[in-house]
């Protein structure tokens, strides 16, 4: 399975504190749709019209995006280093582990588990389900 337009674009924005889908020219805006691009056609089976569309572009400025993020990865150090951090996280959101641990969830806690970390001399179940929200 690949991962999804949408948790990419949300993984970017995450990682840069900004929305990459504005109008504007900015040079921190453009370097993070650069990467948005690549990742999205590394990490999914979408052609270039849908990832271009998914950002208001076309199909060549997503083309245009994908190469311009690979020369600059191999002369700027920062801007790979941002692109590999990202891309280690998509790595991780693709993997099976944690599309495991993200849909199966226990259907009951055992009381027992919570003697073992020692909350039932301190605190009460109660107390602690509440915590929870």
């Amino acid at each position: 399975m690949r991962v999804e337009l949408a948790i990419i674009q949300k993984t970017v924005e995450d990682y840069f504190g900004f929305q990459i889908n504005k109008k504007s020219r900015q040079r921190h805006l453009v370097d993070a749709r650069r990467i948005y691009f690549r990742l999205a056609r590394e990490f999914t089976n979408y052609g270039l019209v849908r990832i271009g569309k998914s950002m208001d572009k076309d199909h060549a400025t997503a083309l245009f995006m994908i190469r311009t993020c690979k020369d600059i990865c191999k002369v700027d150090k920062e801007y790979r280093a941002k692109y590999l951090t990202l891309r280690k996280k998509l790595e991780v959101i693709n993997s099976e582990a944690y599309r495991k641990n993200i849909f199966i969830a226990p259907r009951r806690v055992h009381p027992g588990r919570f003697l073992k970390l020692g909350y039932g001399k301190t605190k009460s179940i109660r107390e602690i389900f509440n915590q929870r929200g």
